[in-house]
């Protein structure tokens, strides 16, 4: 490997991880309040479904847990962040302005527990 593109490796992984501690920390500080998976189901249905139970415009569909591999499952405020920022071809809050945060959360994590799941 020459040496520029050592050094832009070792800085990628180092990113990468400065990154994956900082989410941790983010996780751990935001679990005071517990899923409602409840509400993150019907979320899901009515806003997310759309896209994800099909694909369209590129979106991992919920039932193919290898589309999910190469993604943050491990770290729920980062699909959290895409969900509610947007991310790739997916808009803000899934186009849906007037969702809350914590329903974008609890969506996410349903969507997380199906795909571990495998359901």
């Amino acid at each position: 490997m020459a040496p520029n593109r050592s050094i832009t490796a070792l800085f990628c992984v180092l990113a990468l991880a400065s990154c994956a501690e900082s989410e941790t920390k983010t996780s751990t500080q935001s679990t005071s309040r517990q899923p409602d998976y409840t509400r993150g189901r019907h979320v899901y249905n009515a806003f997310c479904a759309e896209c994800h139970d099909s694909g369209q415009g590129g979106a991992p569909r919920l039932d193919d847990s290898g589309a999910w591999e190469s993604r943050a499952l491990g770290f729920p405020s980062l699909l959290t962040d895409h969900a509610t920022n947007g991310f790739l071809d997916m808009p803000e809050k899934g186009a849906r302005s007037d969702l809350s945060g914590e329903a974008v959360q609890d969506a996410v994590h349903y969507m997380i527990r199906q795909i571990a799941s495998g359901e």
